[in-house]
């Protein structure tokens, strides 16, 4: 696995749907939930419920430090300023708002956003490498401009999907994805370590396609700021943000990120220790299998099972690595319905999803329960 890749911000925006885990995990004042860093988008809206505990954890210690960026943010700032500092408006005063919130970085964090002062600069929202591809990805796009903006302008889902029928899903549209679902671009040229871990007998480029199909006969991509992110590089004004971003909860947010803690580790390490793992009683473990071979997955589900109390929840995403994990353990107990439900309604429409509890959760949360319906065919 490329070294690079996790020691340079790879996400800075939500490329997720947080409703989706808040759903399936449906935490309380009591819970205290484990989650995978990223952008940080997830620990954060994690809070809006108002758990007992967060705690972020990546093995890329760059991610970590833009988590506790936008923490330090959120507790110097109010939300005018730190829709400013962040990216989502423009703004001249970000040295400004840096040198105020800073006060509350580590050292190691300090150290990183000083070395790499452009990024704050620029506003840190849209720096991942990731969301760089996207805007990258859009300049190679610009034959269909006038397309893309009368297909993001939609007043409604029909004249969207009347739209994405009639004039954008054509041949030319067929070509770019079929190009940017190549695996070569993916592994030599954006040099993303998940790509090798996609079976052979997986094609990127039909699933991609069902997807997005779905995706704009199912969601409004004017609002959806997934779909914002794909189809212009940014959040524009109609798009309902991701839940840390928007104003109504910015107090909510500000007055709980004291409740996370931040490890850089691996998850494999991070389950070995008890003293973590005896805390936690909610996992969200976003897309991990897309970086896992199958000995590391299955490990890290042996060492979930292995530790944690009976009725543990779990939120599972899978992106183009579909794993089984029940198979190799018997405690593991996912619902299925849910599980369809979360893909349905996720506004990203890309990932399905492993969802439910560890064995001996269904004697006490009602929705736990085994389903003959199954989202994705075993691999």
């Amino acid at each position: 696995m490329s070294i690079s890749f996790f020691k340079k911000i790879n996400y800075s925006a939500c490329n997720e749907d947080s409703e989706s885990e808040r759903k399936a995990l449906c935490l309380t004042t009591e819970d205290t939930a484990l989650c995978i860093t990223g952008s940080g988008s997830r620990a954060l809206d994690l809070l809006i419920d108002s758990p007992k505990k967060i705690i972020s954890v990546d093995f890329n210690a760059t991610q970590n430090y833009l988590l506790e960026l936008k923490i330090a943010a959120y507790k110097s700032l109010n939300y005018s300023e730190f829709r400013s500092f962040i990216g989502l408006d423009e703004s001249a005063e970000r040295p400004i708002f840096y040198n105020k919130l800073s006060l509350h970085l580590t050292s190691g964090a300090k150290k990183y956003w000083d070395e790499h002062f452009v990024l704050i600069q620029n506003g840190v929202l849209y720096c991942g490498t990731w969301e760089l591809l996207l805007r990258k990805m859009l300049k190679w796009a610009f034959l269909r401009r006038k397309k893309m903006k009368t297909l993001m302008e939609s007043a409604t889902l029909e004249i969207q999907k009347k739209y994405w029928k009639t004039h954008w899903n054509d041949g030319l549209w067929q070509f770019f994805l079929k190009l940017i679902c190549n695996k070569f671009l993916w592994t030599k040229i954006v040099r993303e370590p998940g790509a090798l871990l996609i079976p052979r007998k997986f094609d990127v480029y039909v699933y991609m396609n069902d997807r997005l199909n779905f995706l704009a006969n199912n969601h409004l991509l004017r609002t959806n700021h997934f779909a914002n992110l794909l189809f212009c590089g940014a959040y524009r004004t109609d798009c309902i943000l991701p839940i840390h971003l928007q104003e109504e909860h910015f107090n909510t947010i500000k007055n709980q990120v004291h409740k996370i803690e931040m490890i850089t580790d691996s998850l494999l390490n991070i389950l070995e220790n008890n003293q973590i793992i005896n805390q936690v009683s909610a996992f969200s473990l976003s897309d991990f299998s897309s970086y896992s071979n199958v000995t590391t997955y299955n490990e890290i589900w042996n060492r979930i099972t292995m530790n944690s109390k009976p009725g543990t929840k779990f939120c599972e995403r899978h992106f183009l690595v579909k794993r089984n994990p029940e198979k190799e353990n018997q405690s593991i107990i996912r619902n299925y319905e849910l599980e369809i439900k979360l893909s349905d309604e996720d506004c990203t429409a890309l990932y399905t999803f492993c969802a439910g509890g560890i064995l001996g959760i269904r004697n006490q949360v009602s929705y736990i329960h085994k389903s003959k319906k199954k989202l994705i065919p075993d691999t």
